[in-house]
């Protein structure tokens, strides 16, 4: 048997949900747990990748029952973690990586940033349109207790995501207003890759009656939102064909 430190914790990052964003890195790790911590609605959409593997869902255990229960199965063989996305934005997996340290292994994943750009066929910063992208959270911006920062942050981005949305959209696009124009596009993508997928298009001054009732961000039902929301000019602008070419003289004709 080995010896439990030289069993790995893997944290592999998965996706918003649909197998096909699992890496080839990801799936040769998962076939090496025994046991593997996923939580909804991953135990399902990764079935063929889970069969014949303990599993337990992270939210169901404190911090210190899952350090008991991570050790304990390091006896018979790495042990997995499923990561929503991955490590790169909003992850609550950083603690229990940093605890693990040496042990610990991340495996990145496609991201739902990612994984929502490829989904309406667009790049988040463009020439003359946004030169920057900010990923934020409302709901973490409430929980710092800093007051106005969505509008602050409004104004002085070019494209504007939003994770983990905690407000009504009438409410949203309120504060949004004080920083976009009313005719500033707007997506909302639920569920990328899964079978209740739903994409909404609109501006700051439609989104909400776009969305209508639709309750993608578990306000009513207090379920995790698999929702982000994407705001900014580069949903809409034309590319122009001259930049390729431009491009193609400053970095590959030398």
């Amino acid at each position: 048997m080995k010896k439990q430190y030289e069993n790995k914790v893997y944290f592999i990052g998965a996706g918003p949900g649909d197998p096909k964003y699992l890496t080839l890195e990801g799936r040769d790790a998962l076939r090496e747990c025994n046991f593997v911590f996923a939580m909804p609605p991953y135990p399902e959409t990764f079935a063929d990748f889970l069969k014949g593997k303990d599993l337990a869902d992270p939210f169901e255990y404190d911090f210190k029952k899952i350090d008991q229960e991570v050790n304990r199965q390091l006896e018979n063989g790495p042990v997995g973690f499923i990561i929503p996305g991955d490590m790169t934005v909003f992850s609550p997996f950083l603690p229990l990586v940093d605890w693990f340290g040496e042990r610990s292994r991340v495996i990145a994943g496609v991201g739902i940033l990612n994984a929502a750009a490829s989904l309406l066929k667009r790049t988040l910063d463009m020439t003359s349109v946004s030169h920057c992208v900010v990923l934020t959270s409302p709901k973490h911006i409430d929980r710092d207790g800093e007051e106005g920062e969505l509008a602050r942050l409004a104004a002085l981005s070019g494209t504007l995501v939003l994770y983990m949305n905690n407000r009504p959209l009438s409410q949203l696009v309120s504060e949004l207003g004080d920083g976009y124009a009313p005719e500033t596009p707007v997506a909302v993508i639920y569920c990328i890759g899964l079978p209740e997928k739903k994409v909404y298009r609109g501006s700051v001054a439609t989104i909400a009656d776009v969305v209508g009732d639709d309750d993608i961000f578990g306000l009513e039902s207090g379920e995790p939102s698999m929702a982000i929301i994407i705001i900014g000019e580069v949903l809409v602008a034309e590319s122009d064909p001259k930049f390729w070419d431009k491009r193609k003289k400053q970095f590959w004709d030398k």
